[in-house]
């Protein structure tokens, strides 16, 4: 093997190790989300919105990154695929951590004894639901790009549009019982429609693995 050839592997290796230390940034951003939801911890709050910089921060330095192998180095090939693939992957794990910091946002500005129980259980879930999603695809791409695994992955996405169609009218049957608590029913629905877009976008991410293991780029929303 060439010494351009051992440098391209060694930077590919590098780069998908900060991918993977940034999808576990945003993986714990999320999961905070849902302490914040459960607990209404506004200092938690606070913390996942001051974290979002530095995400963001992390995204454009791994751009930069993968910018670079593919000047420098000129990648084909699978090499190629997992670099272009990987710039999208980026992209993606910054739009969820926006989700996460939005719902922190949207639950600073809510009292926590207007939250009806019922409906924040069911959000919680679906939130829940939407994280194990991302997850999966994440470790799909940690295991060398597993197709069967990002499959799968994205298959559960129909069940969390399910899930969330059950809690809006969940949602709007307790707005319409509680016309003055109109708000906090609206900002339910905003985080429910915050963790929806989440599984959406692990399924996007799990399309970008099928596509470094097989070329082929599937349609699997």
């Amino acid at each position: 093997m060439s010494d351009s050839n051992l440098l391209l592997d060694k930077k590919r290796e590098t780069l998908k190790a900060d991918i993977l230390a940034l999808g576990e940034q945003v993986r714990e951003a999320l999961q905070r989300s849902l302490e914040v939801l459960r607990r209404h911890d506004l200092d938690v709050a606070r913390t996942i919105v001051a974290g979002d910089a530095e995400i963001n921060h992390e995204r454009r330095a791994l751009e930069q990154q993968a910018l670079v192998v593919l000047a420098a180095y000129r990648p084909a090939g699978s090499d190629l695929r997992l670099i272009g693939a990987s710039l999208e992957m980026i992209s993606e794990m910054e739009r969820i951590a926006d989700y996460a910091a939005d719902i922190a946002r949207i639950l600073m500005r809510c009292e926590p004894r207007s939250l009806p129980a019922g409906p924040v259980a069911r959000c919680a879930d679906l939130g829940d639901a939407a994280i194990a999603m991302f997850v999966a695809a994440m470790s799909a791409y940690a295991r060398d790009a597993d197709e069967a695994m990002a499959r799968a992955a994205a298959g559960r996405d129909a069940e969390v549009d399910s899930a969330e169609r059950v809690l809006i009218e969940e949602i709007i049957a307790w707005i319409r019982s509680n016309p003055e608590d109109a708000r906090v029913g609206v900002s339910l629905l905003s985080i429910a429609h915050n963790y929806e877009r989440v599984a959406d976008r692990a399924t996007n991410l799990a399309e970008r693995v099928v596509y470094i293991a097989t070329g082929q780029t599937p349609d699997l929303d």
